[in-house]
């Protein structure tokens, strides 16, 4: 029933003590059934389907074969500097955040602190806090500068939040009214400058940190054209960095 399979495309992976290959199941096909494939170089060869099956679409890994792994570079010198996950194509969806269970790390850190995530993400890319490839080894206190970056603004924001006025019921007018003094006008300003000042920040240097996440695996815009980076960082910052978390993991 599988005589008419188109024929797969196998993707080098991450370099790896055994040469890997990422395959996109063609069909349904279970365990043992064997199917052609080819390297990105047009060298076709026989995969085997691991133990389980798979289902159409599904991307699962096999070692390559020993006679084509002697000559076949998998990734660049460059691509064994960081591990992580595949080249041209993202490890899994953007909305894969559950994909490692509810209890995962990053999951987490995502949602209650993102930018904290996005600074390991920089650290693993060798980037600086500001989210530009790090001179020399600079890019190993990205991590603390950003921790600092972040306390500090909470620290910021705590001491300079705006109190609420006190306000009390007037039985004559039945309404309430404020009997304690407003926030000085300096510090709703100094604490508005301060939050956007944070944002924008954080705004950037997520879009400039996905932009190397996909220039350095050679990953293509799925949606938007160049914007797809600053569109996913302004509407989803949360699963945006989750994603590249999950990608540049070994």
């Amino acid at each position: 029933k599988y005589e008419s399979l188109p024929l797969a495309t196998a993707t080098p992976v991450v370099a790896t003590a055994t040469p890997m290959v990422e395959v996109t199941a063609p069909a349904t096909l279970s365990a043992g059934y064997t199917f052609d494939s080819s390297l990105p170089d047009g060298r076709i060869f026989k995969i085997q389907v691991p133990a389980g099956g798979v289902t159409a679409g599904q991307r699962f890994s096999v070692p390559l074969p020993t006679e084509l792994s002697s000559s076949t570079p998998l990734v660049g010198e460059d691509d064994t500097a960081l591990g992580g996950g595949p080249k041209y194509h993202w490890k899994d969806a953007l909305c894969g955040c559950f994909n490692y269970g509810i209890c995962h790390p990053s999951l987490w850190n995502a949602m209650f602190c993102p930018l904290i995530l996005m600074a390991q993400v920089a650290t693993r890319m060798k980037l600086s806090w500001l989210g530009s490839p790090a001179e020399g080894d600079l890019w190993r206190n990205t991590f603390k500068i950003v921790v600092s970056i972040v306390v500090l603004y909470y620290v910021i924001s705590g001491i300079l939040a705006p109190f609420k006025p006190d306000y009390e019921y007037d039985e004559k007018t039945g309404e309430m009214v404020q009997v304690g003094p407003d926030a000085p006008l300096w510090v709703t300003v100094v604490n508005n400058i301060v939050g956007m000042s944070f944002g924008v920040y954080s705004l950037i240097v997520m879009i400039k940190v996905r932009r190397s996440v996909r220039q350095r695996y050679e990953i293509e815009a799925d949606c938007c054209g160049d914007a797809e980076d600053c569109c996913c960082v302004f509407f989803c910052n949360c699963c945006t960095v989750a994603q590249m978390a999950r990608h540049t993991a070994d």
